[in-house]
């Protein structure tokens, strides 16, 4: 056998450095189209601002200012909400795979259909005398946060003062239009860390997968016949009965009558001897 050959640590050395230098340069060039995506998101978003000189102008594109920071807020706020409940289960999936990875077995437990108010009676006993009703819950959750929503908008988006001498509008437009700016970078960033979570969940879906295995469904037994078997997958097109032993029998037949009967091997030798002394005579 051939001995392999071993690398030297100096070519492992000069391999190693090899590989970071082409790891660096992929990162850079990644990071290098996200920053284009960014800024062409960003042009393409919050185009200059350009001012007109008539007052009339001037508080219409304050109107509008308004209006487009009342949608990119609302967009903000959205993606925010959706980031932390993202982030929420990147977490549960984390303990989840750090759970199935211990020892620890947990018992199993069996399943106890009881409602709201009998397990906060049965928890707080003679305490709990207030009913409990988990639709009429969420809707004042759901209520409670387009409250919450409404506040934050009306607090982020103030209507701007119209009230003021040309100069001011302008100034007003300026302030606005920087508004826009900083509020869709955050809406990008926060944008790009939702979709980077989601892939982190799908692998942390993947990995939990693999950690618990693939349980093969437990199949019975089921004894049938050939024709029982041949009408169920064919159902009304089977119409022939099949009797395998009397097939059976049949092939043997045939087998039986293709076979050739042996020849007596003393007279093939003596054949073959008088040819011999034919060769040896000539």
């Amino acid at each position: 056998m051939a001995c392999e050959k071993r690398l030297s640590a100096r070519r492992k050395h000069t391999l190693k450095g090899c590989m970071l230098l082409v790891a660096t340069n992929m990162l850079e060039a990644e990071a290098g189209v996200k920053v284009g995506d960014r800024e062409n998101f960003l042009s393409d978003k919050c185009p200059p601002l350009e001012l007109p000189y008539s007052k009339d102008e001037l508080e219409e594109l304050c109107k509008k200012l308004h209006d487009q920071i009342n949608i990119s807020e609302e967009e903000r706020y959205s993606i925010e909400f959706k980031l932390n409940l993202v982030m929420t289960e990147v977490r549960d999936l984390n303990i989840k795979i750090v759970d199935m990875r211990g020892k620890f077995k947990r018992p199993r437990l069996k399943k106890v259909r009881m409602s709201a108010d009998a397990m906060l009676k049965a928890l707080l006993g003679s305490k709990h005398t207030v009913n409990m009703d988990l639709r009429a819950n969420l809707k004042q959750v759901k209520k409670e946060n387009e409250a919450v929503k409404k506040a934050y908008m009306a607090e982020s988006c103030p209507s701007p003062n119209k009230s003021g001498d040309q100069a001011a509008l302008m100034e007003t437009c300026r302030k606005l239009a920087a508004l826009i700016d900083r509020v869709d970078e955050e809406r990008y960033d926060l944008h790009a860390k939702v979709g980077k979570a989601d892939k982190e969940i799908e692998d942390l879906k993947i990995k939990v997968v693999e950690l618990a295995g693939v349980k093969k469904p437990a199949l019975k037994r089921v004894r049938m016949s050939a024709d029982a078997m041949l009408k169920a997958l064919l159902g009304s097109k089977h119409t022939v009965n099949m009797d395998l032993r009397a097939n059976l029998k049949q092939v043997k037949k045939e087998v039986k009558e293709e076979s050739v009967e042996a020849g007596d091997w003393r007279k093939n030798i003596e054949d073959k001897a008088d040819r011999k002394k034919m060769f040896e005579t000539s």
